[in-house]
């Protein structure tokens, strides 16, 4: 008999422990779901103000260059809310590593933190831009302020900058509904270890494994609720997401209508010049330029009213069979008026027999106009830049060459990156970005093409073009 009540001590004493045990677990597990649930949520509601003040800073940006200089304060306040919330999202993205367990959780995490660092420096990249069309803005350049604004400020922030936004948020609810459901997968083992527990326990000592089987279920029923409490508030969040990207998308689409109207303006006023009998040719031609650029910048602004009602990822491509000789005439003629400040001189030499392409005419004008700008900007006073067209069996090809410093060895495989600016711009004090050869390359390889850039055998430097000719182009 006292071996019997020794051992039902004993088994009594080693189910009491085990409970507790079961129970000690159990509060600290939900514990720390808890925090980690608060700081993924902490993250996401810095994210959710991110995508508000960005878009806050684009309509701040474009009210000084619509309504004048009097914006400036709301864009500083802007910039300052914008490097606020970046600090406060490093420092909530680094609360959440401390969450962690192990070394396998750490690693998306890290990523999270890099990504992080990609928007701060993608972020301060467009300010810049947005700094350079407020200068111009200012200087009176409003065509050069709008296109440095809708290119390199509205379209990065739109295409670079919200998609990395958008992906943040989406990784953050993955990251909530992933906790979600280690909860219920470790609350139910949770569940079940307690009951056989509990049972074993009742033979021996039912009314603690009931008093112990309730305090797990209370713990629980308060990780549920906490839980609940966190997914409605993720689901007003979302809410809130939804109507600040109806309000981005309506404000885009209102300032891409405000832009139009100075452009059909100067295009009106171009076409009342050309009704009349102009005394000199040179102002007929200029006439001429200006209506057409007015038309390419019509065409600009349709694409971006596109974007901002269909969200579209790239600018349409409308191919058609044109003649090859007329884009480059085209795009000489205009490159002429870019060079004659520079005392440059453009000569064309067209060798191609009149061979048609299938091309988009106003992006292939587009391609050729960033080449011969190029060509200009690294030709010195009183040089030529030397276009030239050839004929092969399935292509047609043109070579822009000028007279400049060439380009290095270390330049060479890089020119063609976006951002990229060779060693040498600094010295010759030219301006950009180093994104136009980049959109060049894009646009000739969306016609099948491909484009290089090499060192003439006479000196200088020649960028070739090579597009596939018209189906059927025996002419």
């Amino acid at each position: 008999m006292r071996w019997r009540i020794v051992g039902l001590a004993l088994a009594s004493l080693l189910s009491i422990v085990a409970m507790t045990g079961v129970m000690a677990y159990g509060l600290w597990l939900a514990d720390h779901f808890v925090q980690r649930i608060d700081a993924v949520h902490r993250r996401f509601e810095v994210i959710a103000e991110l995508d508000g003040r960005a878009n806050a800073y684009a309509k701040q940006v474009a009210g000084v260059l619509l309504l004048g200089r009097g914006e400036m304060p709301a864009v500083q306040t802007a910039r300052i809310d914008m490097e606020r919330t970046f600090a406060r999202l490093t420092r909530a993205t680094r609360d959440e590593l401390t969450t962690l367990g192990g070394i396998t959780e750490m690693v998306p995490e890290l990523e999270q933190l890099e990504d992080v660092r990609r928007m701060i420096e993608l972020y301060h990249a467009i300010d810049a831009s947005a700094a350079r069309a407020l200068a111009a803005a200012r200087d009176g350049n409003a065509s050069e302020a709008t296109q440095l604004y809708g290119r390199d400020v509205a379209f990065r922030l739109a295409n670079e900058l919200q998609p990395l936004i958008d992906r943040a948020l989406a990784e953050e609810r993955n990251e909530v509904a992933a906790e979600l459901q280690q909860v219920q997968r470790t609350q139910g083992t949770i569940l079940v270890v307690a009951g056989i527990l509990a049972v074993v326990s009742l033979a021996v000592l039912s009314g603690l494994g009931v008093l112990l089987y309730r305090a797990v279920r209370r713990s629980g029923e308060r990780l549920e609720a906490q839980i609940e409490s966190r997914t409605g508030e993720l689901r007003d969040a979302n809410a809130r997401l939804r109507a600040v990207d109806t309000r981005r998308t309506r404000f885009l689409a209102d300032v891409s209508h405000e832009l139009r109207t100075p452009l059909t303006v100067l295009r009106g006023e171009a076409d009342v010049a050309l009704r009349g009998q102009p005394g000199v040719d040179e102002l007929r031609q200029s006439l001429e330029r200006i209506r057409g650029q007015s038309v390419d910048m019509s065409s600009l602004l349709d694409d971006l009213i596109a974007f901002a009602r269909t969200d579209a990822e790239s600018q349409q491509h409308l191919p058609a069979d044109v003649r090859f000789d007329e884009v480059v005439i085209a795009a000489a003629e205009e490159a002429q008026v870019l060079a004659e400040p520079r005392e440059v001189s453009v000569i064309t030499e067209l060798g191609d027999n009149g061979a048609h392409i299938d091309a988009d005419f106003r992006r292939l004008k587009q391609a050729l106009m960033i080449g011969l700008d190029n060509a200009v900007k690294h030709s010195p006073p009183g040089s030529r830049i030397t276009v030239t067209t050839a004929r092969t069996a399935e292509t047609a090809a043109i070579g822009i060459a000028d007279q400049g410093p060439g380009i290095s060895d270390e330049d060479r495989p890089r020119v063609f990156e976006r951002f990229y600016r060779g060693h040498g711009e600094g010295a010759l004090e030219n301006q950009g970005l180093g994104i136009g050869l980049a959109i060049a390359k894009d646009i000739v390889e969306r016609h099948g093409g491909a484009i290089r850039l090499d060192n003439g055998v006479d000196g200088g430097a020649v960028l070739t073009l090579e597009l596939p000719l018209a189906k059927g182009a025996g002419r």
